[in-house]
């Protein structure tokens, strides 16, 4: 009797030992998908907390600049694509140059990270009259790219190629402020 008891216990050992490393293996991956949000996570929020101080360094320089955002000189679309205004680092800048060189000194050569594909709207949401208050509108993309994520075989003679994987999410910061 003992000895058929022993045959069918035969082999179950092994049995709980891969079931237990299934249930560890899910579990692992789990908690490394939950390293990846929080990374995500904590990136977004960085970004956000850069976008905030290029705004509030761009209400201090309109601040000392108040003749020209009275006469509406810092309502545009800054990109960081197009070319950049003058240089005003001396004194012989007009107010309507001095605007243009902040809007693109703050947002794309600022001493800190940049916003990837970042792009500044400032416009005066309550008629043209700017020294009602500003609106700011800020806007760029959460992550651009990730490179080699993807092969994909080219038709012709079946090479193997690197593509980028796009992952574009578009994040926002919107502020309104009185000069």
């Amino acid at each position: 009797m003992k000895r058929t008891a022993r045959r069918w216990q035969t082999g179950l050992n092994l049995l709980e030992v891969l079931i237990a490393t299934l249930v560890l293996s899910v579990g692992l991956l789990g908690l490394a998908g939950l390293q990846v949000s929080s990374l995500k996570t904590a990136q977004n929020a960085s970004l956000k907390q850069e976008a905030t101080f290029l705004l509030y360094d761009l209400l201090e320089r309109m601040r000392s600049n108040r003749q020209a955002v009275l006469a509406g000189s810092y309502i545009k679309t800054t990109n960081c694509n197009q070319l950049p205004p003058t240089s005003c680092t001396a004194a012989t800048c007009s107010p309507v140059q001095q605007a243009a060189y902040d809007v693109y000194t703050v947002l794309c050569k600022g001493d800190s990270n940049h916003l990837p594909a970042g792009q500044l709207v400032v416009s005066c949401p309550k008629s043209s009259d700017c020294s009602k208050g500003l609106h700011f509108l800020l806007t760029w993309i959460e992550r651009v790219e990730q490179r080699g994520i993807q092969q994909t075989t080219v038709a012709n003679g079946g090479s193997t190629a690197q593509t980028t994987e796009k992952e574009q999410d578009l994040m926002s910061l919107d502020m309104d402020a009185i000069i």
